[in-house]
């Protein structure tokens, strides 16, 4: 039986780290905002790369670079991606 994925804080990943944004990881912020994040592509199950942590935390979206206070990357939960097995 396969484990549930680990889900963590956006803000504990490194830089590099690679992760799937979890199913209402968005909620807890304002209309206004989550619109915002949503129309720059953070989305449910969308991919991020962490550009560099720390505050802010800036995170790629396939080409767009978003750059998150550390209050709201702490609240949003994600799933590591783990790097391909050589």
């Amino acid at each position: 039986m396969a484990q549930p994925p680990i889900r963590i804080p956006l803000s504990q990943l490194a830089r590099g780290q690679r992760a799937t944004i979890e199913c209402s990881a968005l909620d807890f912020l304002p209309n206004e905002h989550r619109c915002l994040l949503e129309a720059m592509g953070m989305g449910e199950q969308c991919e991020v790369r962490v550009c560099r942590p720390g505050t802010p935390c800036i995170v790629q979206i396939d080409r767009t670079r978003l750059g998150l206070p550390h209050g709201i990357a702490d609240q949003i939960m994600v799933t590591p991606i783990e790097p391909a097995s050589p």
